[in-house]
């Protein structure tokens, strides 16, 4: 077989190749990358791509020689072989009829300023010259392959082909195959059904994927009047820009000029490869160019077809993660696309201290195998409610305490019944029975209870309403119920008991609902008070299970833990009446939370056991503008994580000749650095026996634990029952 270079040089439009010289394009000033338009339409100068740049691959370039004193090969060569005399080094493959010179450059012409630039602007360039001429003989193309193949390069481009199979072609081929080199082959300028040889060798099984046929699209990515298509090799093809390209000329190491060909479009695919293979330097070349092939834009008919095979090289998109994305662990590998874990009230600022610090960069592995680097605090949302969803839950309490009041007429039993709707859509409501032994019942769903955590009534004056914050209930932020009783005993002496459920749910984020918002818990809760003359004191014992979730986070598999998280908490509360209208209390509470292990294939090792604290002081003056009004002044901090360690096992890369992901051991500190500290102002007021206005104010600062958030909020609310 007689084999030849494949640029067009006499159809219509385009510029021939005995015009080169009159063609050729004077090196410009500031159009560096306007000269590079293959490169640019297959996405080379995205971010990804362009940091790769072909760094440390090298694509040999089986061909007519190379201007090796050009301008755009400064630095890019590396070595060169002369299949005619048998010698080495750059000199001996000076490039006596351009096209080397032009394919060269599309592939990997370097970025400095002047001319075009390639592809893989930072491969290097192995030259290896088989032409003299138009046309050579199948030994000296043979004898060039299985150079490059000695010389271990990556990447073999062959802008050539015939009409008919060459044994001696195919045997080179075969060892450079069993070598581990990826071979992109022009497909032929003949306009035909099928490639010419050695193209159609892809589609052949010794080839293994390691032979990608190239055929040409114009401006308008159309397939090239010239190109032959995809044919019997579909599945092994792609078409890249091959039109009327600028690339280095062999006449001058400044001169340039246009051409079109297969021979153009081939280098553009091999240049995508090598910058594939750069960023990845663990990947086979079977992989490589499976990546190309499932990453191209696809054209014509939808699917594989016989005219653009796989589609249009895409090399931005062959830098992105393809197929399903997985964190790996100890244990094994868990999807990415998993819902993300949901961070609560207890420690999302000691988590987000330790985001902004880098804890939790790792990488990520998609179904090539290939690490991308990922902040795994991207998929810990932060769902805790702001202080307009706090406000708003707030005055709804309130309120509903101020119109809710329904007693029967015996004076044996009285009811209290609340309706109410919940901002999900869901019912909620409570009933609260009291006999006239000293004894109360209560049951409660979707709003607190009248018994449980109430706060402790100072005499005859006002009971504090803004305590809430500082006890346990951070932990149940769903739709909670709750069942309890109150024992009045002599002396002033009181005993509740009770417990309390929630469920899994559903909460809004934005304009989506997330499902898992809260994690299934539960509690059994004992409290004894003493009221004296103006003074009450109080403490109460809380148990609480928590299931798929910690301290009021919810963990996806990421982040999982084994078995339930199990909490001890104490609360301490004081009322000390001021006058019969004023009044002044605080709270106190002390959790601690057990340790727990990492599930299945969850990034976390362990956690240490973890202690939370919360205070709150309350002033409240009745009757202050109004009989009946009520103002509550308060402050403190919610339950906050003061101590407790987690423990992370995540892949941070992978080796680079290996690809096994590189495994590090990070520990986090789950204490809090800068506890929120809250303000909050509510004033009731009962309008008539079936309405009333509440006004409400918030400020937070280190909000949420996070030093220098600051938020503050306000709200009027107006409440009448029909």
């Amino acid at each position: 077989m007689k084999s030849m270079l494949l640029s067009v040089s006499a159809l219509a439009g385009l510029i021939p190749c005995s015009a080169a010289l009159a063609q050729t394009v004077p090196l410009p000033v500031g159009q560096e990358l306007a000269w590079s338009s293959a490169a640019s339409r297959v996405g080379a100068f995205k971010p990804r791509p362009w940091a790769a740049r072909g760094t440390n691959v090298t694509i040999a370039i089986i061909d007519s020689g190379i201007r090796r004193d050009h301008i755009d090969f400064a630095g890019a060569i590396t070595g060169g072989y002369n299949a005619f005399t048998n010698l080495t080094g750059t000199a001996a493959v000076n490039d006596t009829a351009g096209h080397g010179s032009h394919v060269a450059s599309l592939a990997a012409a370097r970025a400095n300023g002047m001319g075009m630039v390639g592809v893989a602007s930072n491969a290097r360039i192995l030259p290896v010259q088989v032409f003299q001429g138009a046309s050579t003989s199948d030994f000296y193309v043979a004898r060039g392959i299985n150079y490059a193949t000695s010389q271990k390069a990556f990447v073999m481009n062959l802008s050539l082909g015939g009409a008919t199979m060459s044994p001696t072609i195919r045997t080179a081929l075969q060892g450079a195959q069993a070598a581990g080199l990826l071979m992109v082959i022009a497909a032929g300028n003949e306009g035909l059904a099928n490639p010419s040889y050695p193209a159609r060798h892809a589609s052949e099984a010794w080839a293994k994927g390691q032979i990608i046929a190239v055929g040409a699209v114009d401006a308008n990515n159309v397939i090239a009047s010239f190109s032959n298509r995809a044919g019997d090799a579909r599945n092994f093809y792609l078409v890249a820009p091959g039109v009327n390209l600028i690339g280095a000329y062999f006449t001058a190491p400044n001169a340039y000029v246009y051409m079109s060909g297969t021979s153009m479009a081939a280098p553009v695919v091999a240049g995508a490869a090598a910058v594939v293979k750069s960023a990845w330097p663990y990947l086979t070349a079977p992989k490589v160019a499976e990546v190309l092939f499932v990453t191209a834009t696809d054209l014509g008919a939808k699917g594989t077809d016989a005219i653009y095979g796989r589609g249009l090289l895409n090399l931005e998109k062959a830098l992105l993660p393809v197929g399903t994305v997985t964190a790996v662990s100890s244990a094994g590998t868990t999807p990415l696309a998993l819902a993300p874990s949901t961070s609560g009230a207890v420690a999302i600022g000691a988590k987000s201290f330790a985001a902004d610090a880098g804890a939790f960069e790792g990488v990520v592995f998609d179904a090539f195998g290939r690490d991308f680097a990922y902040d795994f605090a991207t998929k810990a949302q932060d769902l805790r409610p702001d202080s307009v969803s706090i406000l708003s839950s707030t005055l709804s309490n309130r309120m509903q305490a101020t119109l809710a009041s329904v007693a029967t007429p015996s004076g044996t039993l009285s009811l209290a019944a609340t309706p109410a709707q919940s901002a999900g859509g869901d019912t909620s409501g409570s009933l609260h029975f009291v006999g006239n032994q000293g004894q109360s019942w209560a049951v409660a769903i979707g709003q607190a209870s009248p018994i449980l955590g109430a706060s402790l009534a100072p005499g005859a004056a006002p009971t504090a309403r803004l305590l809430g914050f500082a006890d346990h209930t951070a932990l149940f932020e769903g739709t909670t119920a709750s069942v309890a009783s109150l024992r009045t005993l002599d002396n002033g002496v009181s005993l509740t008991f009770g417990a309390r459920l929630q469920g899994e749910q559903y909460k809004r984020r934005g304009l989506n609902w997330t499902p898992n918002a809260t994690s299934q818990a539960s509690s059994v809760e004992a409290a004894l008070s003493r009221q004296f003359d103006r003074l009450s004191l109080g403490a109460s014992v809380v148990a609480i299970q928590e299931n798929q979730g910690r301290l009021g986070d919810v963990d996806s598999e990421l982040f999982g833990l084994s078995g339930p998280a199990r909490t001890f908490a104490v609360q301490t509360d004081l009322a000390w009446a001021l006058s019969d209208k004023a009044s002044l209390s605080a709270r106190m509470t002390h959790s601690q939370t057990a340790s727990q292990v990492g599930a299945g294939t969850s990034l976390v090792s362990s956690i240490s056991a973890t202690e939370a604290t919360a205070y709150a002081i309350n002033f409240a003056q009745r009757d202050l503008f109004a009989k009946g009004d009520q103002l509550d002044l308060a402050v403190g901090t919610p339950l906050t994580s003061r101590s407790g360690m987690m423990n992370l096992f995540l892949a941070t890369g992978a080796d680079s000749e290996t690809g096994a992901p590189i495994m590090t051991r990070r520990a986090i500190s789950l204490a809090s650095k800068t506890p929120e500290q809250r303000f909050e102002a509510v004033y009731t007021r009962t309008l008539s026996q079936d309405s009333a206005l509440a006004f409400a104010v918030m400020a937070r600062q280190d909000a949420d634990g996070i030093s220098g958030k600051e938020d503050q909020a306000m709200m009027v609310r107006y409440q009448t029952s029909f």
